[in-house]
């Protein structure tokens, strides 16, 4: 009875015992479960995704691989926020540090005129130094605001050859702002002018580099057209565009498109420029042209906002009303419609009767203006006799005029008006009637048309009624076999008037685009071995007036040295730098100073020539 007592009291003790041991076993995986749990929250919310949490009794393992070092810290800082510090078990594994990059090296250099900036990181290799020097050496006011940097780490040749590129190209644009980097250049700059716009891109675009990337950005500014005009016309089934103006390259397209629907063939230009009236300048034309179209023939002329449409004497009155009146509705408000109807030419077979008034102003390819014809007073004829020799000179101005006090009204304005015309153009003429001007001849600008268009669209306003027939020809000097050098100085300045001599910014050397004048100026002068000239360089006003009178005198050297080269006999040819002492222009605009910059050829007389030797 005893020893069942004593084993019956073992079994309870290890029953117990059993039980306990269990019990704290449950309880402890409850307790690691919880902080596992609690942990990994803590550290997913801190962004620690990599890491792993192991709680074994009241240690917790905190393994992972670990970007860096300081992530492997803010791990811990996050744990140690969450349990006690000295019962976390560091486990974690840092990844491998990534090999040290080399800097993204670039060059920016931003120039206006003699100012320029350069910022950037460069290469200590490339030579900082050099940089420097080759800014302040474009020109000798050059003012060089230093921002860069350097840094020792080796380059490809890759960016030498695009860090010489693009101080080539800053040289060649003297407002610009160029952007360096290893194989490609970015050139965003602005032009004087289109003919040196497309100089400059030609020039970039054959001195790149092969396997350096060029993205350009080059924009010159549009000048300025007054009076916005227009004009065509449909004689006998032929459409002629005589003038055009647009304001963007969209709206030309337009205007072009219409007139092309309307019969016009060939490549029609259009001036783009700013002073469109109104934004509907296209819509306007368009409806226009729609409307002379259906007439079936005559004129149409926008001068700014006044339309003149004139129909041919085939056209009914009742299709006439009805066009007209259509186009009078649909033309946007700011416009203003004259519309004319000449009247009808009956032929009855007679012969004789009396003539129609006219006055008739002839110019002759030797520039001899002869006035002949009416004018409705004494003091008429004065005044247009006064004004032809102010545009035609003194001795070439002959007048033959007579008075009739029965002619129409604002028949001087005409008068003025088609003397204006005529004073555009190398030779030809211009007739004034009771109800047109005509305008006939040739000229010596490819513009010809335009400019007459606008002589008399300013004198006689969007109401007047006028013809023009005018052509272009770029042959005018050649006016004889054995022309006279009188002829040949009237050959050169046509020529540089069309075809201007153009030289690298800041320099004195002629541009490429040129060099085809310089042949064509060779080719006159050898029609005249005899004559002597001086070649006179121009410049504007901008700088001092030592550097432009320096600049002026190279560049008309340089064109005597291009003549040299072309063989030409250069005894009677001298050259001299004006600077900026005689303006042709106003030099407080843009347009102006472009046309003050020049060289032109004076032709020397025996008196013009020994003033010039006193004065040396």
């Amino acid at each position: 009875m005893y020893r069942l007592a004593i084993l019956f009291g073992l079994i309870c003790f290890t029953l117990a015992g059993v039980g306990s041991y269990f019990l704290a076993t449950k309880a402890v995986e409850t307790l690691e479960t919880y902080t596992e749990n609690l942990v990994t929250d803590a550290l997913v919310d801190a962004g620690h995704e990599w890491s792993t949490v192991r709680a074994d009794g009241i240690n917790v393992y905190l393994s992972g691989l670990a970007p860096d070092e300081g992530s492997r810290f803010e791990a811990l800082e996050t744990l140690g926020a969450t349990v006690q510090i000295n019962r976390v078990v560091d486990k974690i594994i840092i990844a491998k540090t990534k090999t040290f990059e080399p800097p993204e090296f670039s060059l920016e250099m931003l120039r206006n005129d003699d100012r320029i900036s350069l910022i950037g990181l460069i290469p200590q290799s490339t030579g900082r130094a050099q940089i420097l020097k080759f800014a302040n050496q474009l020109s000798e006011s050059t003012q060089v605001a230093d921002m860069l940097e350097t840094a020792d780490h080796p380059v490809s040749d890759l960016w030498r050859t695009s860090l010489q590129f693009g101080l080539e190209s800053l040289d060649k644009m003297p407002r610009s702002k160029i952007s360096v980097t290893e194989g490609k250049v970015i050139i965003t700059a602005v032009t004087e002018s289109l003919g040196e716009k497309k100089s400059s891109e030609r020039f970039l675009r054959s001195s790149k580099p092969d396997g350096v990337q060029l993205i350009m950005q080059i924009s010159s500014p549009r000048p300025v057209i007054s009076p916005f005009s227009f004009r065509m016309s449909i004689d006998a089934g032929r459409t002629a565009l005589i003038a055009c103006s647009a304001d963007t390259e969209l709206t030309k397209r337009k205007i072009l498109l219409a007139a092309k629907e309307a019969g016009l063939e060939g490549a029609p230009n259009c001036a783009i420029g700013l002073g469109v009236p109104t934004t509907e300048w296209a819509k306007a034309i368009k409806q226009g042209i729609s409307a002379l179209t259906e007439l079936g023939g005559g004129s149409l002329t926008f001068t700014d906002s006044d339309v003149s449409l004139v129909a041919t004497d085939l056209v009914s009155q009742a299709t006439f009303d009805t066009v007209v009146g259509k186009l009078e509705n649909a033309l946007p408000d700011l416009f203003s419609l004259h519309a004319v109807l000449p009247p009808k030419i009956i032929s009855d077979g007679t012969e004789g009767g009396l003539a129609a008034p006219e006055f008739i102003a002839t110019k002759s390819p030797e520039g001899i203006v002869q006035l002949r014809g009416r004018v409705p007073s004494q003091s008429t004829k004065e005044a247009t006799d006064t004004y032809a020799r102010s545009l035609f000179g003194n001795e070439k101005v002959f007048l033959q005029t007579r008075v009739d006090d029965n002619l129409p009204g604002g028949w001087p304005l005409r008068i003025l008006a088609g003397l204006e015309a005529l004073s555009k153009m190398h030779h030809g003429s211009a007739v004034v009637r009771e109800d047109i001007v005509e305008i006939k001849g040739t000229g010596a600008k490819p513009t010809i048309p335009a400019e007459v268009t606008r002589a008399l669209a300013t004198r006689l306003g969007g109401k007047g009624n006028y013809s023009i027939d005018v052509e272009f020809d770029e042959n005018l000097f050649e006016i004889d076999e054995v022309p006279t050098p009188q002829e040949c100085a009237r050959g050169i300045s046509a020529l540089l008037v069309r075809d201007k001599i153009e030289f690298a910014p800041s320099s004195a050397r002629i541009d490429e685009s040129s060099l085809s004048t310089i042949t064509k100026i060779a080719d006159i002068l050898r029609k005249c071995p005899d004559a002597k000239f001086e070649i006179e360089g121009h410049t504007d006003n901008q700088g001092s007036e030592e550097l432009n009178q320096d600049i002026s005198q190279r560049r008309a050297e340089s064109v005597l040295s291009a003549l040299i080269s072309q063989r030409i006999l250069t005894s009677g040819i001298s050259a001299k730098g004006y600077g900026l002492s005689q303006p042709i222009a106003d030099n407080n605009t843009e347009e102006g100073r472009a046309a003050n910059r020049r060289i032109a050829f004076s032709l020397m007389t025996e008196t013009s020539a020994d003033s010039s030797e006193e004065g040396q």
